[in-house]
């Protein structure tokens, strides 16, 4: 209760010491678990959960949990899971109660280790760098070599004979060990007593801090040392079995008592968990935190919004109306009155006789300090900023009207909707405006006062509008307004009317209407209210969630540029108390003074900060292959999947591995070769095929979570598997050419046998063709080595005017046009873009000194470490006289530093003893970015040459930019 009612004091959600919201999901033996009791727990490669429990170990995707034990899984005689270890070429490990050691790598089952080992109990497993497997085992600590044999590594080190209770990697071949009598460090066959800061405490868990620091889980709280030798004393006193960090510096803490802490920051979170957590404690690669107990599994994860019930001190879960006063209270109306938070108090708000049933709250409305409340059948309360009432309207009857909508006039006067029609209060007089019994159609339940002063009014059978000069204009239900029940109304400031529909979100706009609903990407059709929330979107609460739709893709889609409203939807995934919003009452969501929503649903009121919504979209899940099904007989999943030619049907099972909101991801799937297109398959997780013709094929399954747009490939995930269906053997191309061949040899031997005259004379025949037709070949080879030498000689040409002769390397010509492409390439792309010039420092001394022959050998060993240092896409030519020009694609300035220093520094350090002995040439290299103003060949060359010019003046030899 304390969780939620601090949230309210900001409103909207409950939040821990660094601002972020929390939710606890349970699983337990009712939702698959074949244990209450989970001991330990792993995230493997491919992404799924496991978890160690009494009974076996179960995978878990999400949604449901697959179990292996002796029972139904041959190879994994299996049952009390203390300890389990994912190894990262996708095989896992499991530690034993009383069954030694279990790895399961591919849909295969292995018991690991010599026959003595088959009956150890294990409590902790640790991979080490040789490959050796570290086995914590009750007060002892052993090691299983790469071939099985188990030694008494503990005992050979000098560990004390006490528990050993967890195994972590310390660098450099040393192994942590935790047990009752404090941390050790066993390193090169000596165990030596570690972690003097944390006294000698049992230790329970040990985890880096993932920042070179260590976290140490004892019987007397946290001992926390950082890379910097710092040591913090976090909840001593405390039992805590594990302990971690996550990815946001937060540290968790699974406490003895039952209790999960999160520590932030000045302060800590404690989350409830349903009993005695065990030292099971893991944050996955969403970021979320699993923990277990002696009741079940527990998932915690960041939502964006909280609920509100009954346990929360509400006066009931069944919330219909929500509304803030001016004085930042809250009122909330539910089946059972009314309450009233304020100043972090919850006050009951009496309507009914003392001591009699409060009557179920409907409508609200709050005008210049007094609440208007609307009942189900007692009529309109008045009520001061107190609660206490101060009036009662009886709308009169042999049977009260329920009251559906309220709205209060700035003269002091009440708008009162209901399934009476229409009444106007003031001063102490009723009148009806619309009168149901005259229009039954006239059940009204929403009520809206737009800027010009127009009264909209949404009913049961379409919506009216009393404008100010009281003339009453109505819109029957499908035929003037495509919509049967109107529930809210929002007047934009452009002047477009939104309403809240059963057939969708509807926009009038000149007296016309256009309508968004499923055929857009709208979840449910049937809308309770709008909320802008003045950040770009309106929120519209359903019966499956509240939706989040952005105001700018409803006019791309009215523009003709959008197909898809991308709607993100807030569930009981998102922290909601209930999916099932409330309508047909007013009003039903409510924007607070700070920003938050509030809506009301069926198991209690949500709260939502539209801040948060969202902060966990755009990321692709990973999809994974299950199960596969060959005519009903279980197949190992596989990247090839072979079907015999009678195989009749294939199911496929897929599945995301997303464990934040698993039911809101979507799928799709195609099997290239046979589907024309992709088969959307919504929340389905399984592809079947029945009869499929011999060929190749490749099944390729897509997973997005809502809101859902498949153009953004980026936060799709996908898997594929290649399948192939044999064909019968007569079908097959072996059998088929055999057949052709035995056909054509029948064919041939009979005309043979027939034609034996015929083909003596054709013999002689061809002889004299074959004679005839090696002259004209020799004629045709003649003339092809002539075309191949005339196309030998065009490419030396080719050559020549594109390379330098001397060095081979590409000439001046040939480097502008490359740096052209290459700058086109690079704005195009965004790609970066670098451009050196390199110049050989002193070359006239050494062609004074050595001759012209002494300086062409420079020339050209100075050309071959330029083709040794600037290899890939990287560009080098030979500018002119002892001048290079280097083109570097895809290299930033510094990247580009970096590369040319390394070149200068091996140009220093070669010796040209073919010139001379002991000669060694130093180059000088200026180098420019393109940047805005540089983007021509001309103007970058000029900012190269600036800095080269630079590199002689500073003393050449070395590298220059700007």
């Amino acid at each position: 209760m304390a969780l939620v009612l601090a949230c309210l004091a900001w409103l909207p959600a409950a939040r821990a010491a660094d601002g972020r919201h929390y939710m606890v999901s349970d699983w337990t033996m009712d939702d698959g678990l074949p244990h209450n009791l989970v001991h330990a727990l792993a995230q493997d490669r491919d992404g799924f959960i496991w978890a160690g429990t009494w009974e076996g170990v179960v995978r878990f995707n999400g949604r449901r949990f697959t179990v292996f034990d002796r029972q139904n899984t041959p190879g994994a005689e299996l049952s009390g899971v203390f300890s389990i270890l994912a190894e990262p070429d996708g095989g896992v490990l499991f530690g034993t109660a009383a069954d030694g050691v279990f790895r399961h790598y591919r849909g295969r089952w292995q018991r690991l280790g010599e026959p003595g080992a088959r009956r150890l109990p294990v409590t902790a497993l640790l991979r080490g760098a040789g490959g050796e497997l570290w086995i914590a085992s009750a007060n002892r600590l052993l090691r299983m070599d790469v071939h099985g044999r188990i030694h008494d590594a503990g005992a050979d080190a000098g560990l004390p004979g006490v528990r050993v209770n967890a195994l972590a990697d310390g660098g450099d071949g040393a192994v942590l060990v935790a047990t009752d009598a404090g941390a050790y460090r066993l390193q090169d066959g000596r165990a030596m007593p570690w972690a003097d800061w944390a006294g000698t405490h049992a230790v329970r868990g040990i985890a880096g801090d993932g920042a070179g620091g260590w976290l140490l889980a004892t019987v007397n709280g946290v001992y926390w040392q950082d890379r910097d030798g710092r040591v913090e004393h976090l909840h001593p006193g405390d039992r805590v079995e594990a302990v971690l960090r996550d990815g946001l510096g937060a540290i968790w803490m699974s406490l003895s008592s039952g209790e999960l802490l999160r520590h932030a920051g000045d302060g800590d979170e404690r989350l409830d968990i349903a009993g005695p957590v065990s030292a099971a404690l893991l944050v996955d690669r969403e970021g979320l935190v699993w923990s277990g107990s002696t009741d079940g599994l527990h998932r915690v994860a960041e939502v964006a919004a909280v609920g509100f019930t009954r346990k929360d001190g509400l006066g009931s879960d069944y919330v219909r109306v929500v509304l803030q006063s001016d004085d930042r209270a809250l009122w909330i109306g539910h089946a059972d009155g009314l309450d009233r938070w304020h100043q972090q108090r919850m006050q009951r708000v009496r309507l009914g006789a003392a001591g009699g049933r409060d009557p179920s709250v409907l409508a609200l409305a709050w005008r210049d300090g007094t609440l208007w409340a609307g009942t189900y059948d007692q009529g309109v309360f008045a009520l001061d900023a107190q609660g206490r009432v101060k009036q009662r309207i009886r709308l009169g009857g042999p049977r009260e009207p329920i009251v559906r909508a309220l709205l209060a006039d700035p003269d002091g006067g009440l708008w009162i909707g209901g399934t009476h029609g229409l009444s106007h209060y003031r001063d102490g007089r009723l009148r009806l405006r619309l009168d149901s019994r005259e229009q039954p159609a006239a059940v009204v339940q929403a009520l809206y006062r737009d800027p010009d002063g127009t009264l909209w009014i949404g009913t049961t059978g379409g919506m009216a509008a009393l404008g100010p000069d009281d003339v009453l204009r109505t819109w029957g239900a499908e035929g003037e307004v495509p919509a049967q029940y109107v529930f809210d109304f929002l007047r934009d400031p452009g002047g477009d009317l939104w309403i809240a529909s059963d057939r969708g979100l509807l926009r009038m706009r000149n007296g016309s209407f256009r309508v968004y609903d499923h055929r857009h990407g709208l979840p449910r059709d049937k809308l309770f209210r709008i909320i802008d929330d003045q950040a770009g979107n309106l929120w519209l609460p359903s019966n499956i969630g509240v939706f989040r739709v952005a105001r700018a893709e409803l006019d791309q889609i009215d523009a003709g540029t959008r197909r898809q409203l991308a709607v993100h939807v807030m569930d009981r995934s998102d922290g909601m108390p209930g999916s099932q919003g409330n309508g047909a009452s007013m009003p039903a969501g409510w924007r607070a003074s700070n920003g938050a929503l509030a809506f009301p649903t069926s198991a209690g009121l949500g709260l939502i900060d539209p801040r948060i919504a969202g902060r966990y979209d755009g990321k692709a899940s990973p999809v994974v292959f299950e199960a596969v099904s060959v005519d009903g007989v279980a197949r190992a999943p596989a990247a090839l999947l072979r079907l015999e030619p009678d195989a009749r049907r294939v199911a496929v099972a897929y599945t995301a591995l997303n464990f934040r909101a698993p039911d809101k991801m979507r799928y799709r799937y195609r099997l290239r070769g046979f589907d024309a297109g992709w088969v959307e398959a919504g929340s389905g997780t399984e592809a079947v095929y029945t009869n499929l013709p011999p060929g190749q094929y490749r099944l390729e399954v897509q997973a997005m979570a809502l809101p859902l747009d498949w153009a953004r490939q980026p936060e799709v995930g996908t898997a594929e598997m290649a399948l192939e269906v044999v064909p019968p053997l007569w079908r097959r191309t072996s059998s088929q050419v055999l057949l052709g061949l035995a056909l054509v040899a029948a064919v041939v031997l009979g005309f043979w046998l027939r034609t034996a005259s015929y083909r003596r004379s054709q013999h002689r025949l061809s002889e004299v063709i074959a004679a005839r037709t090696e002259e004209l070949s020799d004629k045709n080879r003649a003339l092809e080595l002539a075309g191949a030498e005339r196309d030998r000689l065009l490419q030396r040409l080719e050559h020549q005017a594109t390379h330098d002769v001397l060095t081979g390397l590409p000439n001046r010509r040939a480097a502008e046009l490359n740096l052209r492409q290459a700058l086109e390439r690079a704005g195009d792309r965004g790609e970066p873009l670098c451009v050196a010039l390199i110049d050989i420092d002193h070359f006239k001394q050494i062609n004074d000194r050595h001759g012209h022959h002494g300086g062409d050998r420079v020339l050209r060993e100075v050309a071959e470490l330029l083709r040794l240092h600037l290899d890939g896409e990287q560009f080098v030519s030979r500018h002119g006289g002892e001048e290079f020009l280097a083109v570097l694609r895809g290299l930033t300035l510094e990247q580009a530093l970096q590369r040319l220093q390394a070149l200068r520094l091996a140009l220093a350090r070669t010796r040209m003893d073919e010139v001379d002995p002991g000669l060694v040439v130093t180059a000088s290299i200026g180098v420019a970015e393109c940047r805005p103003g540089q983007e021509s060949p001309r103007t970058l060359l000029a900012a190269a040459d600036r800095q080269l010019y630079r590199a002689k003046r500073e003393g050449r030899n070395r590298v220059c930019a700007a």
